[in-house]
Protein backbone atom coordinates (compact mmCIF):
# COMPACT_ATOMS: atom_id res chain seq x y z
CA UNK A 1 0.00 0.00 0.00
CA UNK A 2 2.80 2.43 0.88
CA UNK A 3 4.51 1.73 -2.44
CA UNK A 4 1.31 2.46 -4.35
CA UNK A 5 0.87 5.76 -2.54
CA UNK A 6 4.45 6.73 -3.33
CA UNK A 7 3.87 6.02 -7.03
CA UNK A 8 0.78 8.23 -7.00
CA UNK A 9 2.96 11.15 -5.95
CA UNK A 10 4.87 10.97 -9.21
CA UNK A 11 3.65 12.92 -12.21
CA UNK A 12 1.84 10.93 -14.86
CA UNK A 13 1.17 12.30 -18.33
CA UNK A 14 -2.06 10.68 -19.47
CA UNK A 15 -3.76 11.30 -22.80
CA UNK A 16 -7.51 11.63 -22.25
CA UNK A 17 -10.63 11.92 -24.36
CA UNK A 18 -13.29 14.37 -23.23
CA UNK A 19 -13.56 16.26 -19.97
CA UNK A 20 -13.38 15.12 -16.38
CA UNK A 21 -16.61 14.25 -14.62
CA UNK A 22 -18.63 17.23 -13.50
CA UNK A 23 -17.71 18.34 -10.05
CA UNK A 24 -14.18 16.90 -10.01
CA UNK A 25 -12.33 18.85 -12.66
CA UNK A 26 -9.33 20.52 -11.17
CA UNK A 27 -9.48 18.47 -7.96
CA UNK A 28 -6.12 18.54 -6.23
CA UNK A 29 -4.70 17.29 -2.97
CA UNK A 30 -5.15 13.97 -1.25
CA UNK A 31 -8.71 12.79 -0.78
CA UNK A 32 -9.93 10.52 2.01
CA UNK A 33 -13.09 8.93 3.37
CA UNK A 34 -15.32 11.48 5.12
CA UNK A 35 -17.26 10.73 8.30
CA UNK A 36 -20.71 12.17 8.95
CA UNK A 37 -24.11 11.27 10.36
CA UNK A 38 -26.95 9.77 8.33
CA UNK A 39 -28.90 13.00 8.70
CA UNK A 40 -26.00 15.05 7.32
CA UNK A 41 -25.64 12.64 4.40
CA UNK A 42 -29.36 13.04 3.65
CA UNK A 43 -28.81 16.81 3.45
CA UNK A 44 -26.12 16.26 0.80
CA UNK A 45 -27.60 13.55 -1.44
CA UNK A 46 -31.06 12.29 -2.39
CA UNK A 47 -31.11 8.55 -3.12
CA UNK A 48 -33.30 7.33 -5.99
CA UNK A 49 -34.00 4.03 -7.72
CA UNK A 50 -31.77 1.03 -8.15
CA UNK A 51 -29.29 1.07 -11.05
CA UNK A 52 -28.88 -2.69 -11.03
CA UNK A 53 -29.42 -5.58 -8.69
CA UNK A 54 -26.27 -6.32 -6.70
CA UNK A 55 -25.15 -9.92 -6.28
CA UNK A 56 -23.17 -8.97 -3.17
CA UNK A 57 -24.65 -9.15 0.31
CA UNK A 58 -25.19 -5.77 1.95
CA UNK A 59 -24.57 -3.73 -1.19
CA UNK A 60 -26.78 -1.65 -3.48
CA UNK A 61 -26.10 0.54 -6.52
CA UNK A 62 -28.47 3.50 -6.69
CA UNK A 63 -29.14 6.57 -8.78
CA UNK A 64 -28.85 9.75 -6.71
CA UNK A 65 -28.68 13.52 -6.95
CA UNK A 66 -26.35 15.95 -5.18
CA UNK A 67 -28.64 18.48 -3.56
CA UNK A 68 -26.28 21.46 -3.81
CA UNK A 69 -26.40 21.54 -7.60
CA UNK A 70 -28.71 18.66 -8.69
CA UNK A 71 -25.78 16.81 -10.22
CA UNK A 72 -26.88 13.28 -11.12
CA UNK A 73 -24.56 10.64 -9.68
CA UNK A 74 -24.48 6.94 -8.89
CA UNK A 75 -23.94 5.81 -5.28
CA UNK A 76 -22.90 2.35 -4.18
CA UNK A 77 -23.92 1.62 -0.61
CA UNK A 78 -22.15 -0.90 1.63
CA UNK A 79 -23.79 -1.93 4.89
CA UNK A 80 -20.87 -2.25 7.27
CA UNK A 81 -22.26 -5.17 9.26
CA UNK A 82 -23.10 -7.29 6.20
CA UNK A 83 -20.78 -6.45 3.29
CA UNK A 84 -17.46 -7.38 4.94
CA UNK A 85 -16.32 -10.73 6.28
CA UNK A 86 -14.58 -9.04 9.20
CA UNK A 87 -12.59 -6.06 10.42
CA UNK A 88 -9.49 -7.02 8.41
CA UNK A 89 -11.39 -7.07 5.12
CA UNK A 90 -13.00 -3.73 5.96
CA UNK A 91 -9.62 -2.13 6.77
CA UNK A 92 -8.15 -3.44 3.51
CA UNK A 93 -11.13 -2.10 1.57
CA UNK A 94 -10.79 1.33 3.17
CA UNK A 95 -7.11 1.52 2.31
CA UNK A 96 -7.50 0.47 -1.32
CA UNK A 97 -10.54 2.74 -1.75
CA UNK A 98 -8.55 5.78 -0.62
CA UNK A 99 -5.86 4.92 -3.16
CA UNK A 100 -8.55 4.62 -5.85
CA UNK A 101 -9.91 8.04 -4.90
CA UNK A 102 -6.51 9.53 -5.67
CA UNK A 103 -5.91 7.81 -9.00
CA UNK A 104 -5.15 10.01 -12.02
CA UNK A 105 -8.32 11.46 -13.55
CA UNK A 106 -8.79 10.00 -17.02
CA UNK A 107 -11.83 9.56 -19.25
CA UNK A 108 -11.72 5.76 -19.33
CA UNK A 109 -12.00 5.21 -15.55
CA UNK A 110 -15.20 5.99 -13.66
CA UNK A 111 -14.31 8.61 -11.08
CA UNK A 112 -15.07 8.53 -7.37
CA UNK A 113 -16.41 11.96 -6.41
CA UNK A 114 -16.25 11.20 -2.70
CA UNK A 115 -16.66 8.38 -0.19
CA UNK A 116 -18.68 8.94 2.98
CA UNK A 117 -18.96 6.73 6.06
CA UNK A 118 -21.71 6.82 8.66
CA UNK A 119 -22.23 4.58 11.66
CA UNK A 120 -23.89 1.86 9.57
CA UNK A 121 -22.97 2.50 5.91
CA UNK A 122 -20.35 3.48 3.38
CA UNK A 123 -21.55 5.61 0.46
CA UNK A 124 -19.29 5.55 -2.62
CA UNK A 125 -20.32 8.49 -4.78
CA UNK A 126 -19.40 8.09 -8.44
CA UNK A 127 -19.93 9.95 -11.66
CA UNK A 128 -22.98 8.84 -13.63
CA UNK A 129 -21.70 7.05 -16.72
CA UNK A 130 -23.55 7.16 -20.04
CA UNK A 131 -24.34 4.04 -22.05
CA UNK A 132 -24.71 0.41 -21.00
CA UNK A 133 -22.43 -2.23 -19.59
CA UNK A 134 -21.03 -4.58 -22.20
CA UNK A 135 -23.05 -7.55 -20.97
CA UNK A 136 -26.31 -5.68 -21.55
CA UNK A 137 -25.05 -4.26 -24.85
CA UNK A 138 -24.17 -7.72 -26.17
CA UNK A 139 -27.51 -9.06 -24.94
CA UNK A 140 -29.28 -6.41 -27.03
CA UNK A 141 -27.20 -6.66 -30.20
CA UNK A 142 -23.88 -7.75 -31.60
CA UNK A 143 -20.98 -5.31 -31.59
CA UNK A 144 -19.31 -4.43 -34.86
CA UNK A 145 -15.62 -5.33 -35.26
CA UNK A 146 -14.60 -1.66 -35.40
CA UNK A 147 -16.46 -0.98 -32.15
CA UNK A 148 -14.96 -4.09 -30.53
CA UNK A 149 -11.49 -2.88 -31.48
CA UNK A 150 -12.06 0.58 -30.00
CA UNK A 151 -13.52 -0.89 -26.80
CA UNK A 152 -10.53 -3.18 -26.27
CA UNK A 153 -8.16 -0.31 -27.06
CA UNK A 154 -9.69 1.96 -24.41
CA UNK A 155 -9.76 -0.84 -21.81
CA UNK A 156 -6.03 -1.34 -22.34
CA UNK A 157 -5.40 2.41 -22.08
CA UNK A 158 -7.25 2.48 -18.75
CA UNK A 159 -5.26 -0.49 -17.49
CA UNK A 160 -1.99 1.29 -18.26
CA UNK A 161 -2.95 3.81 -15.57
CA UNK A 162 -3.74 1.08 -13.06
CA UNK A 163 -0.59 -0.90 -13.75
CA UNK A 164 1.70 2.14 -13.83
CA UNK A 165 0.51 3.08 -10.34
CA UNK A 166 1.00 -0.43 -8.97
CA UNK A 167 -2.66 -1.47 -9.10
CA UNK A 168 -4.42 -4.49 -10.61
CA UNK A 169 -8.17 -4.76 -11.20
CA UNK A 170 -8.68 -8.55 -10.73
CA UNK A 171 -12.29 -8.60 -11.97
CA UNK A 172 -12.43 -7.14 -15.46
CA UNK A 173 -15.52 -8.49 -17.22
CA UNK A 174 -18.34 -7.38 -19.50
CA UNK A 175 -20.41 -6.13 -16.56
CA UNK A 176 -17.58 -3.89 -15.35
CA UNK A 177 -17.09 -2.07 -18.65
CA UNK A 178 -19.51 0.70 -19.61
CA UNK A 179 -19.75 1.62 -23.28
CA UNK A 180 -21.49 4.43 -25.12
CA UNK A 181 -21.78 3.66 -28.83
CA UNK A 182 -23.08 7.08 -29.84
CA UNK A 183 -20.82 9.71 -31.36
CA UNK A 184 -21.87 12.58 -29.09
CA UNK A 185 -18.48 12.75 -27.36
CA UNK A 186 -16.40 12.21 -30.48
CA UNK A 187 -14.88 14.78 -32.87
CA UNK A 188 -17.25 16.04 -35.55
CA UNK A 189 -14.84 14.98 -38.30
CA UNK A 190 -14.66 11.34 -37.09
CA UNK A 191 -14.29 8.93 -40.02
CA UNK A 192 -17.07 6.50 -39.08
CA UNK A 193 -16.17 4.19 -41.95
CA UNK A 194 -12.89 3.25 -40.30
CA UNK A 195 -13.17 4.44 -36.69
CA UNK A 196 -15.63 3.75 -33.93
CA UNK A 197 -17.54 6.37 -31.92
CA UNK A 198 -17.43 4.12 -28.82
CA UNK A 199 -16.37 5.56 -25.48
CA UNK A 200 -15.50 3.28 -22.57
CA UNK A 201 -15.26 3.56 -18.78
CA UNK A 202 -14.16 0.92 -16.32
CA UNK A 203 -16.36 0.62 -13.24
CA UNK A 204 -16.51 -1.35 -9.96
CA UNK A 205 -13.18 -1.28 -8.12
CA UNK A 206 -13.99 -3.38 -5.06
CA UNK A 207 -11.47 -6.04 -6.09
CA UNK A 208 -8.68 -3.63 -7.10
CA UNK A 209 -5.50 -4.20 -5.12
CA UNK A 210 -1.94 -2.95 -4.95
CA UNK A 211 0.61 -5.15 -6.66
CA UNK A 212 4.38 -5.49 -6.80
CA UNK A 213 6.54 -8.29 -8.23
CA UNK A 214 7.16 -9.43 -4.65
CA UNK A 215 3.48 -9.45 -3.68
CA UNK A 216 2.52 -12.69 -1.88
CA UNK A 217 -0.16 -15.07 -3.07
CA UNK A 218 -3.70 -14.13 -2.15
CA UNK A 219 -5.76 -16.07 0.37
CA UNK A 220 -8.86 -16.25 -1.82
CA UNK A 221 -9.56 -16.55 -5.52
CA UNK A 222 -11.38 -13.36 -6.52
CA UNK A 223 -12.98 -12.50 -9.82
CA UNK A 224 -15.49 -14.19 -12.10
CA UNK A 225 -15.21 -17.69 -13.56
CA UNK A 226 -14.56 -17.55 -17.27
CA UNK A 227 -12.40 -14.44 -16.88
CA UNK A 228 -10.02 -15.54 -14.11
CA UNK A 229 -6.52 -16.32 -15.40
CA UNK A 230 -5.24 -19.86 -14.75
CA UNK A 231 -2.49 -18.77 -12.34
CA UNK A 232 -5.02 -16.80 -10.26
CA UNK A 233 -6.67 -20.06 -9.17
CA UNK A 234 -3.40 -20.62 -7.33
CA UNK A 235 -3.51 -17.14 -5.74
CA UNK A 236 -1.05 -15.56 -8.19
CA UNK A 237 -2.37 -12.26 -9.53
CA UNK A 238 -0.42 -9.73 -11.60
CA UNK A 239 -0.94 -7.24 -14.44
CA UNK A 240 -0.80 -10.27 -16.75
CA UNK A 241 -3.93 -11.60 -15.03
CA UNK A 242 -5.78 -8.44 -16.10
CA UNK A 243 -4.51 -8.95 -19.66
CA UNK A 244 -6.06 -12.41 -19.65
CA UNK A 245 -9.41 -10.84 -18.67
CA UNK A 246 -9.14 -8.41 -21.60
CA UNK A 247 -8.45 -11.38 -23.88
CA UNK A 248 -11.69 -12.99 -22.69
CA UNK A 249 -13.57 -9.75 -23.37
CA UNK A 250 -12.08 -9.51 -26.86
CA UNK A 251 -12.98 -13.13 -27.60
CA UNK A 252 -16.53 -12.62 -26.36
CA UNK A 253 -17.05 -9.36 -28.29
CA UNK A 254 -16.01 -10.98 -31.58
CA UNK A 255 -17.50 -14.49 -31.25
CA UNK A 256 -20.32 -13.92 -28.69
CA UNK A 257 -18.90 -16.96 -26.88
CA UNK A 258 -16.52 -17.42 -23.97
CA UNK A 259 -13.18 -19.07 -24.75
CA UNK A 260 -13.65 -21.67 -21.98
CA UNK A 261 -16.49 -24.11 -21.41
CA UNK A 262 -18.62 -23.06 -18.44
CA UNK A 263 -18.69 -26.69 -17.27
CA UNK A 264 -15.04 -26.32 -16.20
CA UNK A 265 -16.06 -24.13 -13.28
CA UNK A 266 -17.75 -26.61 -10.97
CA UNK A 267 -16.82 -25.34 -7.51
CA UNK A 268 -19.37 -24.75 -4.80
CA UNK A 269 -19.85 -21.58 -2.71
CA UNK A 270 -17.13 -21.27 -0.09
CA UNK A 271 -14.58 -23.34 -2.03
CA UNK A 272 -12.75 -20.34 -3.52
CA UNK A 273 -9.84 -20.40 -1.04
CA UNK A 274 -6.38 -20.83 -2.52
CA UNK A 275 -5.20 -24.40 -2.21
CA UNK A 276 -8.67 -25.94 -2.07
CA UNK A 277 -9.19 -29.10 -4.14
CA UNK A 278 -11.83 -27.27 -6.18
CA UNK A 279 -9.48 -24.42 -7.17
CA UNK A 280 -6.69 -26.87 -8.06
CA UNK A 281 -9.11 -28.97 -10.10
CA UNK A 282 -10.36 -25.95 -12.08
CA UNK A 283 -6.82 -24.70 -12.64
CA UNK A 284 -5.69 -28.07 -14.01
CA UNK A 285 -8.72 -28.38 -16.31
CA UNK A 286 -8.32 -24.81 -17.56
CA UNK A 287 -4.64 -25.28 -18.39
CA UNK A 288 -5.30 -28.51 -20.28
CA UNK A 289 -8.28 -27.16 -22.23
CA UNK A 290 -8.36 -26.08 -25.85
CA UNK A 291 -9.23 -22.56 -27.00
CA UNK A 292 -10.60 -22.34 -30.52
CA UNK A 293 -9.17 -19.27 -32.23
CA UNK A 294 -10.73 -20.22 -35.57
CA UNK A 295 -14.28 -19.98 -34.29
CA UNK A 296 -16.28 -17.74 -36.66
CA UNK A 297 -15.81 -14.91 -37.32
CA UNK A 298 -12.19 -15.30 -36.09
CA UNK A 299 -11.66 -17.54 -39.14
CA UNK A 300 -12.12 -14.40 -41.24
CA UNK A 301 -10.28 -12.11 -38.81
CA UNK A 302 -6.83 -13.72 -38.30
CA UNK A 303 -5.20 -10.55 -36.98
CA UNK A 304 -7.81 -10.11 -34.24
CA UNK A 305 -7.55 -13.82 -33.46
CA UNK A 306 -3.79 -13.49 -33.12
CA UNK A 307 -4.11 -10.73 -30.52
CA UNK A 308 -6.69 -12.77 -28.59
CA UNK A 309 -4.32 -15.77 -28.63
CA UNK A 310 -1.50 -13.64 -27.27
CA UNK A 311 -3.60 -12.31 -24.39
CA UNK A 312 -5.08 -15.73 -23.55
CA UNK A 313 -1.77 -17.55 -23.21
CA UNK A 314 -1.89 -19.91 -20.24
CA UNK A 315 1.41 -18.70 -18.77
CA UNK A 316 1.44 -15.08 -17.56
CA UNK A 317 4.97 -14.41 -18.82
CA UNK A 318 3.81 -15.22 -22.37
CA UNK A 319 1.14 -12.50 -22.44
CA UNK A 320 1.90 -8.97 -23.68
CA UNK A 321 1.82 -5.90 -21.49
CA UNK A 322 -0.88 -3.31 -22.16
CA UNK A 323 1.63 -1.18 -24.03
CA UNK A 324 2.76 -4.07 -26.24
CA UNK A 325 -0.81 -5.18 -26.91
CA UNK A 326 -1.65 -1.67 -28.13
CA UNK A 327 1.16 -1.94 -30.69
CA UNK A 328 -0.56 -4.89 -32.34
CA UNK A 329 -1.46 -4.49 -36.02
CA UNK A 330 -5.16 -5.03 -35.30
CA UNK A 331 -5.38 -1.52 -33.89
CA UNK A 332 -3.99 -0.05 -37.11
CA UNK A 333 -6.03 -1.94 -39.71
CA UNK A 334 -8.42 -0.27 -42.12
CA UNK A 335 -11.98 -1.52 -41.98
CA UNK A 336 -11.59 -3.36 -45.27
CA UNK A 337 -8.70 -5.39 -43.84
CA UNK A 338 -10.42 -6.36 -40.61
CA UNK A 339 -12.67 -8.99 -42.20
CA UNK A 340 -11.77 -9.67 -45.86
CA UNK A 341 -14.98 -11.08 -47.32
CA UNK A 342 -16.47 -11.65 -50.75
CA UNK A 343 -19.63 -9.59 -51.47
CA UNK A 344 -21.83 -12.55 -50.48
CA UNK A 345 -19.93 -13.23 -47.29
CA UNK A 346 -19.83 -9.49 -46.52
CA UNK A 347 -23.61 -9.44 -46.63
CA UNK A 348 -23.63 -12.25 -44.09
CA UNK A 349 -21.18 -10.31 -41.95
CA UNK A 350 -23.48 -7.28 -42.06
CA UNK A 351 -26.35 -9.42 -40.80
CA UNK A 352 -24.10 -10.81 -38.06
CA UNK A 353 -23.12 -7.28 -37.00
CA UNK A 354 -26.79 -6.31 -36.83
CA UNK A 355 -27.57 -9.24 -34.58
CA UNK A 356 -29.37 -11.36 -37.20
CA UNK A 357 -28.38 -14.89 -38.03
CA UNK A 358 -26.90 -15.55 -34.57
CA UNK A 359 -28.12 -18.18 -32.17
CA UNK A 360 -29.51 -15.37 -30.01
CA UNK A 361 -27.68 -16.68 -26.96
CA UNK A 362 -25.76 -14.29 -24.81
CA UNK A 363 -23.89 -16.64 -22.55
CA UNK A 364 -25.26 -16.43 -19.00
CA UNK A 365 -23.42 -14.37 -16.44
CA UNK A 366 -20.75 -16.57 -14.95
CA UNK A 367 -20.38 -16.96 -11.22
CA UNK A 368 -18.35 -14.23 -9.51
CA UNK A 369 -16.04 -15.32 -6.74
CA UNK A 370 -15.93 -13.28 -3.54
CA UNK A 371 -13.12 -14.48 -2.54
CA UNK A 372 2.45 -27.78 -12.38
CA UNK A 373 -0.23 -28.71 -14.94
CA UNK A 374 0.28 -29.25 -18.66
CA UNK A 375 0.04 -26.15 -20.79
CA UNK A 376 -3.20 -25.62 -22.66
CA UNK A 377 -3.49 -26.68 -26.25
CA UNK A 378 -4.06 -23.62 -28.43
CA UNK A 379 -5.16 -23.70 -32.05
CA UNK A 380 -2.07 -22.59 -33.94
CA UNK A 381 -2.12 -19.29 -35.78
CA UNK A 382 0.38 -17.57 -38.04
CA UNK A 383 2.38 -14.82 -36.30
CA UNK A 384 0.48 -12.00 -37.99
CA UNK A 385 0.19 -8.51 -36.66
CA UNK A 386 2.63 -8.93 -33.78
CA UNK A 387 4.92 -6.05 -32.89
CA UNK A 388 8.64 -6.70 -33.39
Amino acid sequence: MKAARERLRTNLTISTKGNNAAGIAGTSGKQGIQTMSESDFAKRYRLKGQVMESTNTGMEVLFAARLSDNLEVVIKTRERSKSFKGNTEEREWRATTEVQMNMPRIATICQFLEVIETKDYYYIVMEKVQGRDLFEQLHRESIKPTDAREIVKQILQALIVFHSTGRIHKDLKLENVMVDLTSANQPANLDLDNRSPATVKLIDFDTVQDWEPTSPKTRDVLGTDGYIAPEAYGGEYSPASDIYCVGVILYKLITRKFPSNAALFDDLPGENWVGSPAMKRIQDKLRSSTIDFKRPPFDRMPVAADLAAMMLQMEPQDRPSCEDALKHTWFEQDLECMSPLSPTRRSREDRWAAGAGTNGNSSPKLNPKGASSPKAKVVSLPAVGRPP
